[in-house]
């Protein structure tokens, strides 16, 4: 287990209240700060932008900078990267498996669309 990563997801309102005793846990390496599932558990579904989860994401990287565990995000382009910089994270997940499938299936289709038009 010394060469491995221990990463955990803080997606839950009660995960964010205990935050404190959990980065506390000797062997936590990472932290990520999930709000898609914090939004629901806080009783906001697909409001990932809402104050409430904005804030719980920011104490998050906080409490793990505090703690000296490393806080990662979650971003859809290197342009949402800035930000978290700012706040200390140097640790990212860009894009998800589902999107970029997603995102190369739509630019070939568009792609084909235009070929077969000429």
């Amino acid at each position: 287990m010394d060469n491995a990563v221990i990463a955990i997801m803080i997606e839950k309102k009660g995960a964010v209240e205990n935050l404190e005793e959990i980065l506390s846990i000797k062997g936590v390496d990472m932290v990520q700060f999930g709000p898609a599932d914090y939004s629901i558990s806080i009783g906001k579904p697909g409001q990932r932008q809402a104050p409430e989860v904005l804030k719980a994401e920011k104490y998050t990287i906080e409490m793990a900078l505090k703690k000296d565990v490393a806080p990662r995000a979650e971003i859809a382009t290197f342009e949402q990267a800035e930000t978290y910089i700012e706040m200390g994270v140097r640790h990212f997940c860009i894009g998800w498996d589902i999107r970029i499938i997603h995102s190369w299936c739509k630019e070939q289709a568009e792609g084909m669309r235009k070929l077969l038009k000429r």
